[in-house]
């Protein structure tokens, strides 16, 4: 059931992604990245500000959440790409091709210790849900929650309170793991515990 769901709302969100993206480029032919006072009155139903927002959430019957790092920067826990402070931008003294070759498996065989110590410091439990993360809790809790879309490795949505079956991490998480080479499923701790140590699990 989960599979046809999220086919769907991948279709769906295919199709208002297609249709936002006419919409822009019919908005900016003149290139200018700016809305006008009208097109800022337009977004939810009239008015873009938070009464507006929670007026539109509160009448929702269902709701799919897309989160992104952002969600996260205010639990203290960096984004990848903001110039002085994104993970990306700090990653220099492991003398890395590119920065994203540290989440590659060919750079973890070479040397664990740079993907190790980033792991380190992003294991759940030293950080907590932000009001965001609460939010989507809320919304799982008042049965308006379809699914919750996360960019993000940390499990703040489930240490917020959004079960399994609504989390779909795209880039992963912290909370399974499976060897890479047969496949078969680890056990979390026991990773952790290798990690801690800088090794690579086996």
């Amino acid at each position: 059931f989960q599979d046809k769901v999220d086919q769907v709302l991948k279709n769906s969100l295919e199709g208002v992604r297609a249709s936002m993206e006419a919409e822009h480029n019919a908005m900016y032919e003149d290139g200018s990245e700016n809305l006008s006072d009208d097109q800022k009155r337009a977004v939810l139903g009239g008015s873009a500000n938070l009464e507006a927002f929670c007026k539109v959430l509160g009448n929702a019957k269902s709701v799919v959440v897309l989160v992104g790092a952002g969600c996260s920067t205010s639990a203290g826990i960096p984004d990848f790409r903001t110039p002085g402070t994104g993970l990306y931008d700090n990653l220099q003294k492991y003398k890395l091709p590119t920065p994203e070759s540290l989440f590659t498996l060919d750079q973890l065989r070479r040397d664990p210790k740079p993907f190790n110590t980033v792991a380190r410091e992003m294991w759940p439990g030293k950080h907590s849900p932000t009001v965001a993360h609460k939010l989507i809790a809320l919304l799982h809790k008042q049965k308006k929650l379809l699914r919750c879309y996360t960019q993000n490795i940390d499990g703040l949505e489930r240490l917020a309170g959004v079960p399994d079956d609504k989390v779909v991490e795209a880039h992963g998480s912290f909370h399974s793991a499976h060897c890479i080479d047969c496949k078969e499923e680890e056990n979390i701790q026991q990773v952790r515990s290798v990690v801690e140590k800088g090794e690579i699990p086996s």
